[in-house]
């Protein structure tokens, strides 16, 4: 189905930073997106993160699209990234799934403005393997304005750690390449926040935080980084610690809560949003002063 396109320039014009923070889509994943756009603003949520999955069921209904306009409109919200590509390969070959879902993407950066696609890598191997597809999926993106955030994230994925992110964006050398740091795989990867200080700030698009316990509460990795995240501050992490290295490194980009925590997905969408975000101006606060 064709979705028309709003043409309101400030959609990508209007620019966030790191004072400010977007509910990403994760944080209450099965709530309708409009529901989200207004608890998300009555929480002070400068925008929201979308998965692709979502918009694609979206625009099957010209209304809904018509009523997500409406809130994001009425709310001044910015509809911030696009979540989450995986299916770019370890060369210039994609397959024709990955391409209908990066048509999809395309269409949200045209429609709302977004201005990051995320990426998490795959079981392929090294970082050299994975560099030339990471290259393509960039070289994509550039014809739509797009920079791509690689999130490296621990055992499910062979891009586990800051280090290895940063060796796969280096080795693709494209200047819209660049990361998605997540307090949760900081801390299960190495939990070393100093690892973050080896990238460049100008290339961090993407903050996820969140917080929880040192010690994993569920031995599968996949099940516990989707349900058992808390809000910041609640939890063990060295989160102010994290966000001292991103202000040092210049890290410009807002604060994104991905807190996937089956007790916030139960809670009403406003009291959620309400929740993480308290938390995480508690955490900003403490780290800044």
């Amino acid at each position: 189905r064709k979705v028309a396109v709003v043409n309101d320039a400030d959609r990508s014009s209007r620019t966030l930073n790191s004072n400010d923070l977007v509910w990403d889509h994760m944080s209450h994943p099965h709530t309708d997106p409009v529901e989200r756009v207004h608890a998300a603003a009555a929480a002070g949520f400068a925008g929201i993160g979308l998965f692709v999955s979502r918009w694609a069921e979206v625009r099957q209904d010209p209304a809904h699209v018509e009523r997500l306009d409406e809130a994001l409109a009425q709310t001044g919200l910015r509809l911030w990234g696009i979540e989450v590509a995986r299916g770019w390969g370890p060369s210039a070959e994609v397959s024709e799934e990955a391409l209908a879902f990066e048509t999809l993407a395309w269409e949200m950066r045209e429609r709302f403005g977004c201005a990051y696609l995320q990426a998490i890598g795959w079981k392929v191997g090294t970082p050299a393997e994975a560099a030339p597809g990471f290259g393509a999926l960039c070289d994509r993106a550039r014809d739509h304005g797009v920079n791509v955030a690689l999130e490296f994230v621990p055992e499910f994925t062979d891009i586990e750690n800051a280090t290895q992110a940063l060796e796969v964006v280096e080795r693709a050398g494209r200047d819209n390449g660049g990361f998605c740091v997540d307090s949760w795989h900081v801390t299960r990867s190495t939990n070393n926040p100093d690892d973050i200080l080896a990238l460049p700030g100008d290339r961090i698009f993407s903050i996820q935080f969140n917080d929880g316990p040192i010690v994993a509460d569920d031995p599968d990795y996949y099940t516990d980084t989707t349900t058992n995240r808390v809000a910041p501050g609640s939890g063990e992490f060295l989160l102010e610690d994290i966000i001292r290295n991103l202000d040092t490194i210049g890290a410009a980009c807002p604060i994104g809560l991905e807190v996937c925590s089956t007790g916030l997905f139960a809670m009403p969408a406003a009291d959620a949003a309400k929740a993480v975000a308290d938390g995480t101006r508690g955490v900003l606060s403490r780290a800044r002063s």
